[in-house]
């Protein structure tokens, strides 16, 4: 949560900063792979002053594991998380996620879901 408060100050500042451009926005990111598990990580984060947006992926070829999870969050305090990955090798997999309406609204009313099979 920490880096979505940073990623969002830091478009503020960039709006702010750059108001004479229309593309007001901060683009972060990184590929990386790790050699004990042979995994190969992606991680993507977008700031605008209408919300941030943040990916992550990952991805084995040697066990065929792979997986995303994805969260956006507009000003308002709307937010949409979603994340998913499957394991071929054990036959397992999961796919979870909420929206939350933001707004000042209880955060209990917006929905949840969570699979696992």
């Amino acid at each position: 949560m920490k880096r979505f408060v940073l990623v969002a100050a830091l478009a503020v500042v960039g709006a702010l900063g750059f108001a004479d451009r229309a593309d007001a926005q901060y683009v972060y990111g990184f590929n990386t792979y790790n050699p004990y598990t042979g995994s190969i990580v992606t991680n993507r984060g977008v700031a605008t002053p209408f919300g941030v947006q943040q990916s992550y992926g990952y991805y084995n070829p040697y066990t065929g594991a792979a997986g995303q999870r994805s969260l956006y969050q507009n000003p308002w305090g709307t937010t949409v998380y979603r994340s998913y990955g499957g394991n071929p090798m054990f036959g397992t997999g999961y796919n979870t996620g909420y929206y939350n309406p933001g707004f000042g609204i209880n955060p209990y009313a917006g929905s949840y879901y969570r699979y696992r099979w």
